[in-house]
């Protein structure tokens, strides 16, 4: 895989085991466990959703960590992204939802993702759109 620049350095992560099983992992540097899922949207081959959450069993699988490392988790998760379309030619689009605070127009987390989509979109020339708080990325149009 290429090395791509992003705002920081990634973790190490762990590929998938096995080829039917799409989940990613990673530990930050403070030991929390995060899971990187990829799903088939539908059933369609060519479609995922992307879950990010942490493994921890004593805390919520969507809990916001707030310890410092938010760009290298972030720069990970895109590293992961990267690894995942490169192993899956066939993959068309990956959605993902920032996990909602109410409103989506102040959610942090959402302008946190815009960035990376459009850092995403740099590196790759994937195009996306938002479509109330849902990201989805598109692998370009072939001629």
């Amino acid at each position: 895989m290429n090395t791509r620049v992003t705002f920081a350095t990634p973790y190490p992560f762990q590929r998938p085991a096995f080829i039917g099983i799409r989940e990613y992992s990673f530990v930050n540097s403070h030991g929390d466990d995060y899971s990187v899922q990829f799903v088939q949207k539908n059933n369609r081959i060519t479609n995922y959703i992307v879950d990010l959450s942490i493994k921890n069993q004593d805390q919520d699988e969507y809990q916001t960590m707030n310890t410092g490392d938010v760009y290298r988790v972030m720069a990970t998760v895109v590293s992961i992204i990267l690894d995942f379309i490169e192993q899956t030619p066939y993959c068309q689009s990956i959605e993902f939802v920032p996990v909602s605070e109410n409103d989506h127009l102040s959610n942090r987390r959402s302008i946190l993702f815009l960035r990376y989509v459009q850092l995403f979109k740099t590196l790759t020339g994937w195009d996306y759109k938002i479509n109330n708080g849902v990201f989805t990325l598109s692998r370009p149009k072939t001629k």
